[in-house]
């Protein structure tokens, strides 16, 4: 049975980087697959936020799921800490993990350098949870970008380490990476990925953003010297531009390289920022149908932490048995 496991965090707003590079995955993986799982990973945003909004944040994202095409006829979705097995399991999977492993865990590193001893412990075992998460409900296949291929193969290890000491218990899952997916990145600096965390809203396209603030962040968005508008490793605001506006039109880049040249960064921006507009305002007009059932959204994320339940308890209690946890008999 292949089946996919995927989440985003309910932290700040969802932006054009989480859909061109994680949701838009999603919507098409739902079609070849058996069965899609798709989380609201709640208990990872408390690494690095306590935010007593957080709930209003997860039904927010909720509806961005539903508004961007994931469809409950082939998909699950639900949130993370409803189903307390991930908290037990990420705990079990700590006592077969090392610390050499989490030490080399490049985003650890990216995200703590500026923190130094004030960094969370929870932020370091991050790739533990998500491990539990995604061996919980026996995943074969886990969409993630670059950033993230590292926690999968780390995750593989631990389920192997697992299996080879107490027989076959977990799923050996398989990072899928699409080709030609690169990672977006900010608009205001075009050498870190963009970021619902950026200090700065000029970071970001969020997916609920107005059309003029979209026109309005788009023609601020730093651009590379010189004039030509080509996507290459010494131009990588244009290129990361370029790739948006592939990302949302589905337009090949070296043709948008073709129709573009000789033009100026003025008019080519003018014709991106349009084409997100255009690209947005359906989805947009979907979350607000969504987030303005908020019961109905319960109820679908309720549905859906009931029937991931009788998956993650079966897991849970096959690696407590054979490890020795509990009362047998």
């Amino acid at each position: 049975m292949k089946r996919v496991f995927s989440g985003i965090q309910p932290t700040g707003m969802l932006h054009i980087g989480n859909y061109l590079g994680a949701i838009k995955q999603w919507i098409e993986l739902q079609n070849h697959v058996d069965e899609s799982i798709f989380c609201v990973v709640d208990l990872h945003a408390i690494t690095a936020s306590r935010d007593p909004k957080l709930s209003d944040h997860i039904l927010d994202v909720a509806a961005w799921y539903l508004a961007c095409g994931v469809d409950l006829k082939k998909s699950l979705i639900f949130v993370q800490s409803t189903r307390p097995e991930h908290s037990e399991l990420a705990w079990i999977l700590n006592c077969f993990a090392t610390k050499g492993e989490l030490n080399r865990m490049t985003q650890f590193k990216e995200k703590s350098e500026d923190k130094k001893e004030n960094v969370s412990v929870g932020l370091y075992t991050y790739p533990i949870l998500m491990a539990a998460d995604i061996l919980l409900y026996q995943t074969t296949d886990v969409p993630v970008g670059d950033d993230q291929k590292q926690h999968v193969e780390l995750t593989r290890d631990i389920a192997e380490r697992v299996n080879r000491n107490y027989g076959k218990i977990f799923t050996i899952p398989e990072p899928v990476t699409k080709s030609g997916v690169p990672r977006v990145m900010g608009l205001d600096d075009p050498k870190k990925k963009m970021a619902k965390s950026a200090p700065s809203e000029y970071n970001f396209i969020a997916l609920s953003d107005s059309p003029d603030l979209i026109r309005k962040k788009i023609m601020k968005a730093v651009t590379d010297s010189g004039d030509e508008i080509v996507s290459r490793e010494d131009k990588p605001a244009m290129s990361n531009l370029l790739n948006i506006f592939s990302g949302v039109t589905g337009r090949d880049i070296r043709s948008l390289e073709a129709d573009y040249f000789g033009h100026g960064y003025g008019e080519f921006k003018k014709d991106l920022a349009e084409a997100l507009v255009e690209f947005l305002e359906s989805k947009q007009e979907r979350h607000k149908k969504f987030i303005s059932d908020k019961a109905e959204l319960m109820k679908i994320l309720k549905i859906g932490s009931e029937k991931v339940a009788p998956i993650a308890e079966k897991t849970l209690s096959g690696i407590k048995s054979k490890i020795g946890l509990g009362l047998n008999g």
